[in-house]
């Protein structure tokens, strides 16, 4: 892709600022998040039990109350 244009090449190609993730420990396993406005957003779920991988409360994008 030729991209023509004159502004700088680091607004074009801006990355987005990094995330600080955190972990929740749920039912011997681990749930990878961000939190915000009082709420943890689901990114990923890392578990050896694979009924929660089919349970949406755990679905990347999810919100998650704080507790």
């Amino acid at each position: 892709m030729v991209l023509h244009t004159i502004i700088p090449i680091e607004q074009v190609m801006q990355q987005p600022d990094s995330v600080e993730y955190q972990y929740k420990q749920m039912h011997n396993s681990y749930i990878q998040g961000v939190n915000s406005n009082g709420k943890f957003t689901v990114s990923r779920l890392i578990s050896t039990n694979p009924k929660l991988y089919l349970d949406p409360h755990y679905a990347p994008g999810e919100l998650l109350s704080k507790k």
